[in-house]
């Protein structure tokens, strides 16, 4: 298997406009898109103006669809290489092109002061300038001059196929498509973006590494990238998705999974237990930083800095202080929140919103109701952290799954990103021995059986506190085996779920049943069944290094399959894709109460 990197320079004639989604000053109706970008020579991030990938590939593939009209090979090349949608009954199962575009910057200047230019329609009948249609759009390119946007162009693929020559089929067609294009960007039809030349630069290919030399079964991953990261962790609009923080362990292990696709044959033994790896959710941190802790949701806030929190997680009730109650985090304000984050080892990740439109290649504009909008995060001098444990894996898988770890993960999330992996040994820490054990969520975990009291007979529960009391105590009752009690407990559930839950993992011989989680955060407060102390820590340091397990209540609730192997296709929540990690008697930096 290699990985084919190509750079690709397109020197365009100004001027060029791709619109970018932020704000101009009052007045200025529309912006060139910039972005940060790695300085080539320094590696620091500098914002520079850009071409996105995603625009670039589009306009390849209209251009190649127009070439297909005289070589029928470039109409086969399309679905495999730049995607097509679904059909409507195949469950939402995505099919990705293979060729992934970066964004094409201008690497030679950066963004300077703003140069305005004007555009004002024309009304047909008099030939005269219409009301109110003036336009004031950034122009940062004289008329005339010449750009060069700088991208690369990368895919994976086998050696086989590599012998059979697709390799330089696909760079052939690629090319012929920039080739074809004619101008790019916003007001292309009016002369804007004119490409006059692409030139294609030698395709870089990589192998991944023959030699491993991760030792013990778990490791430490920090990952980095170069492209902006989309995780879509909550919908804001019904077009507009924000990203999260948190590489899931699912996306890792998710984009393994598709690089496999690429060598299926080399990579045998690491197919048949790829199940058996456990991801953790990789946590930002600034480079060469630690990796975050998640902070309890058992914090109470008496006042709007954090000299005023205190853990509360042995209370049982409400807290008064001068005789005013405290206030958790979902009623905090942001900077209190912010202070609070830091102090759990949280950076602050900068943000990019991008809009995204469909293009009606008919007629040349963008097509209705296709629009929506990512606000992603950059990745930009930050690292994210995780683990995985291999404990369960064979001699041959293991070093099958070192050396594409090494090889770079991909594709990550909404972006396709590129994740260059450093791997590292991490000792495994027993918990201290105590009389009782906080365990604090790190991660979402699927830890309660709505079915048993809150919903029974699949109706409405009563709400009761006493229930939800003795639904806890009952879970991890059942996950310890007996070992372990619930003393206290502050938690908090989130429904997940929707449309494309419901076709890509109940199918429709089930009933829609959204995924009750128990918040990262929460955190509960156990002791040791008399007699069981030797077991409940034995229990206890299974759970930090593998996660917490689904009970057999949860299982049997979402119709989860009892074979491990069989698992990942009917719930996304599992323990080996990162969720129910937890942190035993993690340290608190505010005091107790």
């Amino acid at each position: 298997m290699k990985r084919v990197t190509i750079p690709i320079t397109l020197t365009v004639k100004g001027p060029v406009l791709t619109k970018s989604s932020t704000m101009g000053r009052f007045g200025v109706d529309a912006l060139m898109a910039s972005s940060q970008f790695s300085n080539p020579v320094t590696g620091v991030a500098e914002r520079r103006y850009y071409l996105p990938g995603r625009l670039i590939k589009g306009l390849v593939r209209e251009a190649l669809q127009e070439l297909s009209t005289l070589r029928d090979a470039y109409a086969k090349l399309i679905p495999e290489w730049l995607g097509e949608e679904p059909p409507e009954d195949t469950g939402d199962e995505p099919r990705r092109g293979r060729l992934l575009f970066g964004d094409f910057a201008d690497l030679e200047a950066g963004v300077g002061e703003e140069k305005l230019r004007y555009r004002i329609a024309i009304e047909e009948c008099r030939g005269a300038a219409d009301a109110q249609k003036l336009q004031m759009i950034e122009s940062p390119y004289a008329a005339g001059q010449t750009v060069r946007f700088t991208g690369k162009v990368r895919f994976l693929i086998s050696d086989e196929e590599v012998a059979k020559g697709r390799s330089g089929d696909v760079t052939e067609a690629l090319e012929r498509g920039l080739c074809w294009i004619r101008a790019v960007g916003g007001n292309r039809t009016v002369g804007f973006g004119e490409v006059q030349e692409v030139s294609m630069g030698k395709a870089l290919e990589e192998s991944p590494p023959s030699e491993v030399t991760a030792q013990g079964t778990l490791w430490n991953l920090r990952l980095s990238f170069q492209e902006p990261l989309m995780f879509s962790e909550r919908r804001i609009a019904e077009n507009l998705f924000e990203s999260g923080d948190v590489v899931p362990g699912g996306a890792i292990k998710g984009a393994l999974a598709e690089t496999m696709k690429v060598e299926p044959a080399a990579l045998e033994a690491l197919k048949r237990e790829l199940h058996k790896v456990g991801f953790t959710h990789a946590f930002p941190a600034v480079k060469g930083g630690s990796r975050p802790e998640q902070w309890p949701l058992s914090l109470l806030a008496f006042g709007e800095t954090e000299s005023c929190v205190v853990d509360v997680f042995r209370k049982d009730g409400g807290v008064l202080r001068d005789g005013k109650a405290g206030a958790f985090d979902i009623d905090w304000k942001e900077p209190l929140k912010k202070q609070v984050r830091a102090r759990f080892g949280w950076p602050k990740l900068e943000r990019e919103l991008r809009v995204r439109v469909s293009i009606d290649s008919a007629l040349g504009k963008a097509a209705d109701q296709d629009l929506f909008a990512w606000r992603m995060a950059l990745p930009h001098q930050m690292e994210w952290c995780g683990r995985v444990d291999v404990s369960e894996l064979s001699a041959p898988a293991r070093e099958q799954l070192e050396r594409l770890l090494r090889f770079g993960v991909e594709p990550i999330g909404k972006t396709k990103a590129l994740g260059v992996v450093e791997i590292g040994e991490t000792p495994e820490v027993a918990p201290e021995r105590r009389e009782a054990f906080v365990v604090t969520l790190r991660t979402p975990a699927l830890l309660i059986d709505p079915s048993r009291r809150l919903a029974p007979n699949g109706g409405i529960g009563s709400g009761r506190q006493e229930d939800l009391r003795l639904e806890l105590g009952d879970a991890w009752r059942e996950l310890s085996g007996g070992s372990l009690e619930l003393v206290n407990y502050y938690q908090r559930c989130t429904l997940a779920g929707g449309k494309y839950f419901q076709q890509r993992f109940l199918g429709t011989v089930r009933p829609y049943r959204p995924y009750l989680l128990s918040n990262a955060g929460s955190t509960f407060l156990l002791k040791p069944a008399n007699g069981r102390e030797d077991d409940a820590q034995e229990c206890l340091k299974r759970w930090a290094r593998k996660g917490l397990p689904l009970a057999a209540g949860v299982r049997t609730f979402y119709a989860i399959p009892d074979e491990w192997d069989q698992q990942w296709r009917h719930c996304p929540y599992l323990p080996e894709n990162g969720y129910g990690e937890v942190a035993v008697n993690q340290v608190c930096p505010y005091p107790e109460a």
